[in-house]
């Protein structure tokens, strides 16, 4: 079962020191995976958690480096908040520099008003977003590029060097709902939800089979996940949509996980609720304990 982290590039306990230790710590333990969290300029309202933010793309440069074998991925990069052309060159880049380690997360983003501080249209984000996967998979795959879109013509250009692996990362669609899903069937090569009870989730896989018509699609969630803790197993987003984390006992943990492998997920996605890094370490240190046990399941990477 493909085991992430995620990376501690945002919050009040976010810092260098803090993205250095975990990230090293994660690769000699031996997960698949680390993960930055994106946001660029969310107003006052959301300060906690993500307005305190190292930016995605600097952070996973520095991970890179401090790193060799480890996944690098984006869990999700607001592709509407960006220019797609500027955001596959960062892409390609970082996959050359890492030797082709990037998992690329991206959605639709939720958040309004960061889209006006931004100058940016929330209306149009999916058009955009959908628009902005062809145009980067062209890019990725065509030195001299040809694109024509609603949004996008370009018919003179060059576009160097290209990504390490053949096609270019594999972009895994983040999201929730059956929109989301039908998305990932449609354009995305991994489908990554956050906190879906594995009820919905069984009923989601199903559909994202459906859609897919026999393209193979790793799901890999993203889930919370406090061992030995009082939190509750259910909470709610900033968004009012009920969700589930991993809470208690290594055995619950372990159940937890269980009924997420068996409602169809390939993998997940941790971010530790601990109150500091050494906390959080120390944690990561009891979960790869216990993946043994989990050593059955298939690594979604592999069919990326």
């Amino acid at each position: 079962m493909h085991i992430g982290i995620c990376l501690p590039n945002y919050g009040r306990a976010s810092s260098p020191e803090a993205i250095r230790e975990v990230a090293q710590a994660a690769e000699a333990l031996g997960f698949d995976s680390l993960w930055t969290t994106d946001h660029i300029l969310v107003p006052t309202a959301h300060y906690e958690p993500y307005g305190r933010i190292f930016e995605t793309w600097t952070t996973l440069a520095y991970v890179a480096a401090l790193t060799q074998r480890i996944r690098l991925g984006t869990s999700i990069l607001l592709l509407g908040l960006r220019n797609p052309v500027l955001v596959a060159k960062q892409a390609a880049t970082l996959d050359q520099l890492s030797n082709g380690r990037l998992i690329l997360g991206i959605g639709a983003g939720w958040l309004a008003r960061e889209f006006e501080n931004l100058g940016v249209s929330f209306r149009g984000r999916i058009r955009f977003l959908e628009e902005g996967i062809v145009l980067m998979r062209t890019l990725w795959t065509s030195p001299r590029p040809r694109f024509q879109g609603r949004f996008f013509r370009i018919e003179d250009a060059v576009f160097e060097p290209l990504p390490v692996q053949p096609g270019g990362p594999p972009i895994w669609i983040g999201g929730n709902t059956e929109a989301a899903v039908r998305r990932a069937a449609r354009l995305g090569d991994g489908w990554h939800p956050v906190g879906l009870d594995p009820e919905t989730l069984r009923q989601r896989v199903a559909r994202l089979r459906e859609w897919a018509q026999g393209r193979s699609i790793p799901v890999v969630c993203r889930m919370y996940i406090a061992l030995d803790s009082q939190l509750p197993p259910v909470y709610t987003s900033p968004t009012g949509e009920r969700r589930m984390r991993l809470t208690g006992s290594e055995e619950q943990i372990l159940e937890g996980l269980r009924a997420l492998r068996d409602a169809g997920a390939d993998g997940v996605i941790l971010t530790f609720e601990a109150p500091s890094v050494d906390a959080q370490i120390q944690q990561m240190r009891r979960f790869a304990d216990l993946r043994a046990q989990l050593a059955q399941l298939r690594d979604p990477s592999e069919s990326s």
